[in-house]
């Protein structure tokens, strides 16, 4: 755990969802714990301005409880009052969540009034490296399992405010699939980590 948390830090995010199962795992004091790195209880959201100054925001849904096999009505009300909120700040809104594809899916087809720009998904389930969802409101990302591609998402054209704004590939985003495979070299620092 102490070489895969440093590894992890060792990429430079700039903003992750640490989940209650990641959190509990790394609640050791040998484990070393990152600024990025936050649960949606310790900071439920996170703004990171662009050198063009467009600001982006990052909204970290809460981790479900171990029973459920979706989000409870309560929570899903309070995510759409934290989505409208924090909307005019940003110029771009992106959902954090390890809810599952199935939840997921079932959220993002539930008609909801406010939902965040983008959802990067993660969980149980399959990936998907780009799925327009909630009537064109929201570009879906999740990661295909056992870390074996990284999903690329290009902003082409920033959300509007109003409610005629849809995703559209390659009108006003592109995403791409990069495969962790025998083409990428590895750095002997993260290797180094694991000897």
């Amino acid at each position: 755990m102490v070489a895969l948390s440093k590894a992890f830090n060792a990429m430079r995010y700039d903003v992750g969802l640490l989940t209650a199962r990641e959190a509990k795992s790394l609640a050791g004091d040998d484990v070393p714990r990152w600024p990025w790195q936050k649960t949606a209880e310790e900071e439920p959201f996170t703004i990171r301005e662009l050198e063009d100054g467009h600001r982006v925001g990052f909204l970290r849904y809460p981790s479900l409880p171990e029973d459920a096999d979706g989000p409870s009505a309560p929570l899903v009300a309070k995510l759409s009052r934290e989505i409208k909120a924090y909307r005019n700040q940003v110029d771009l809104l992106i959902g954090l969540c390890d809810w599952g594809w199935v939840a997921e899916s079932d959220y993002l087809k539930s008609k909801l009034a406010q939902v965040p720009d983008m959802l990067f998904g993660s969980g149980s389930g399959a990936g998907i490296t780009g799925r327009v969802q909630a009537d064109g409101r929201t570009l879906w990302v999740r990661p295909y399992d056992k870390g074996r591609n990284l999903a690329q998402v290009n902003v082409l054209q920033w959300p509007k405010k109003e409610n005629s704004f849809a995703w559209e590939e390659a009108k006003n985003y592109t995403s791409t699939s990069i495969g962790m495979n025998d083409a990428i070299v590895d750095n002997p620092e993260i290797a180094a980590l694991f000897q």
